[in-house]
């Protein structure tokens, strides 16, 4: 008998990444509401940033075990 299921080539792991990142960002405009906006809609001048992994977790793929 046939087996239906289909082999995924080119297995490998992936991970998913979690990081907390607090920026410090500058926006030139003239008037709050104004700066907000242009935050939201294309961000601003990055001049601190600070990046910390927080999880890390297998998505998919297959591990091969030692022999």
């Amino acid at each position: 008998m046939k087996d239906n299921v289909t082999k995924i080539k080119g297995t490998k792991p992936t991970q998913c990444f979690s990081y907390e990142v607090n920026m410090l960002v500058h926006i030139i405009a003239d008037d709050e509401t104004t700066a907000k906006s242009q935050l939201d809609e294309k961000g601003g001048i990055v001049t601190k940033r600070n990046v910390k992994l927080v999880n890390s977790a297998p998505l998919y793929g297959e591990v091969k075990e030692k022999e």
